[in-house]
């Protein structure tokens, strides 16, 4: 067993699938299009498609489609709720069951992408892994930053507390492979397995998704153990200017504030909330 507390998973994988819906009907809707219809396959487009072409055509009905759409959207969510948990104490054990966890998330991925249509090639599917792969490791680098945190103030209490640095940027320093990863190596890496013509993963997915929800999160995680620290969202936005120009063109520096202002903005709540706490 991964977790010894049922009602607990059972209760965040409830909340992980009703948010998975709120998330997943909407985005679904526009890649069937997207995907079955649209831009990739050259098909009838339409501005969103609720139900994916090949899933009603595989099936020989569009609400049984649906059904098994919201049912895929829901165990997607519930997957991901289930992994706000902890699921161990011990290093191995929670290598072993973080192990475990990715496969069945990896393997409910492939399933959707496969019933639904959206992977059109092998290439399409393997993309989805790095990116289902990427973005675990981003969890896990921002959560090893926290018990990294953790670790110092500890150490701190044993000796004499030293204060904070200029600007926080001492605070900073452990936050910054995840940038490194976020904004310099993540959207490198997308490159060579994207479209020439319709590049989706690197001028929708990635800009408008994963580089806010990423700045923002890991910016809330860092105000909430050192507060405001202004370097942060700073440094994202500086680092991710040398790759906007490589990885895209001068149109696309704008992309540093899609990391710059959720990172202060995550940061800033983090910080509001660690002063309320405090007091």
């Amino acid at each position: 067993m991964l977790f010894e507390d049922k009602k607990s998973v059972l209760s965040r994988a409830l909340a992980g699938g009703i948010i998975g819906l709120v998330i997943f009907i909407p985005l679904g809707g526009l890649f069937n299009d997207l995907v079955n219809g649209g831009l990739i396959t050259m098909g009838p487009h339409t501005p969103f498609r609720l139900v994916s072409y090949d899933l009603e055509a595989l099936v020989g009905s569009a609400p049984l489609a649906l059904a098994i759409q919201i049912a895929l959207y829901f165990l997607m969510g519930a997957v991901v709720g289930i992994a706000t948990l902890p699921f161990t104490d011990s290093g191995r054990e929670l290598v072993l069951h973080s192990l475990v966890h990715f496969a069945v998330t990896a393997g409910l991925l492939i399933l959707t992408c496969t019933l639904l249509g959206w992977a059109w090639s092998w290439q399409a599917m393997v993309v989805y892994l790095i990116l289902l792969a990427v973005v675990y490791l981003l969890i896990w680098l921002s959560r090893w930053v926290g018990w990294y945190i953790e670790v110092m103030a500890i150490r701190e209490k044993l000796g004499l507390p030293s204060g904070p640095s200029p600007l926080k940027w001492r605070e900073t320093l452990p936050y910054l492979p995840f940038i490194a990863l976020l904004c310099l190596i993540f959207p490198l890496v997308l490159t060579p397995f994207d479209a020439a013509d319709v590049p989706v993963l690197r001028a929708l997915l990635y800009p408008w998704l994963l580089l806010p929800v990423g700045s923002f999160f890991s910016g809330l995680s860092l105000g909430r153990r050192e507060g405001f620290c202004p370097l942060y969202p700073l440094a994202g936005g500086l680092l991710y200017v040398p790759v906007a120009l490589i990885a895209y063109n001068h149109t696309a520096l704008f992309h540093s504030l899609l990391f710059t202002l959720p990172a202060l903005a995550g940061n800033a709540a983090g910080g509001a909330w660690r002063r309320v706490k405090r007091k």
